[in-house]
């Protein structure tokens, strides 16, 4: 039985892309990824786990390769996230 309120570490690793190699840990309530006025994707840490929901930008970000809207979707160790171009992967300690 895994305790709820100890998600663990997670972290975004970008996969390509300028800061390619780069790990940014998620330890904030929200982490904003991407650019400004080009593309914007925010991760929430909740209780049951960490999603992702599409913030600003025309170009929606994909998970797995599939669109992410304004709804918030949850997000598993290994999910490939890709925003702006920039790939990026959800890692989950």
């Amino acid at each position: 039985d895994v305790c709820s309120s100890d998600l663990g570490q997670a972290s975004i690793k970008v996969l390509s892309g300028a800061a390619s190699g780069r790990e940014v840990p998620l330890t904030k309530v929200v982490t904003t990824i991407g650019k400004p006025g080009v593309a914007v994707a925010a991760i929430t840490k909740r209780q049951q786990g960490f999603v992702v929901a599409h913030v600003e930008g025309a170009n929606k970000p994909t998970l797995n390769g599939a669109p992410i809207g304004g709804e918030p979707v949850v997000l598993k160790n290994g999910d490939l996230l890709e925003l702006a171009g920039t790939q990026m992967q959800f890692v989950q300690a």
